[in-house]
């Protein structure tokens, strides 16, 4: 481990079974898994950093297709609501050698932790691109265009 997760509070370990879930309000989405020990494990994130959690995946799962989808896609203000246990930064480490993805999530000064491997990492980004983006990469919307 590096300098970075010597000060989190919470790591659930190797995760399987990554979800993500859209709460009701649009703003926040629900991540979780299976963690170490098969426990359940679930944390809110704010948009913006589920933005970022599908960015970054974006970009080290699809590196040679990654400019032009998220080129695509509609990003998340960065307004966030104001609620204490809300993750509003993640950031992921990936470890080429062990095929394995690190992520760290910020509430405020408390940082949480999981690690998946690719298959889940794969699995994670698509739930996010659900959840983030039903109605395709434009936006909540879809428009359709007439044709000549």
């Amino acid at each position: 481990m590096d300098n970075k997760h010597h000060r989190i509070k919470v790591s659930y370990g190797l995760t399987d079974e990554v979800f993500v879930n859209r709460k009701n309000d649009g703003e926040t989405l629900i991540v979780g898994g299976i963690g170490r020990e098969s426990n359940r494990w679930a944390r809110v994130l704010s948009r913006r950093a589920a933005h970022q959690l599908w960015f970054q995946l974006t970009r080290l799962l699809f590196p040679e297709k990654s400019s032009k989808v998220t080129a695509m896609a509609q990003t998340a203000p960065l307004m966030l609501p104001n609620q204490p246990a809300l993750t509003t930064h993640l950031e992921i480490v990936r470890n080429s050698e062990a095929h394995t993805f690190d992520i760290m999530g910020w509430i405020g000064e408390e940082k949480w932790w999981f690690r998946v491997d690719e298959h889940n990492a794969r699995h994670l980004w698509a739930a996010l691109d659900e959840a983030l983006y039903p109605a395709g990469w434009q936006g909540p919307l879809t428009h359709h265009s007439k044709l000549n």
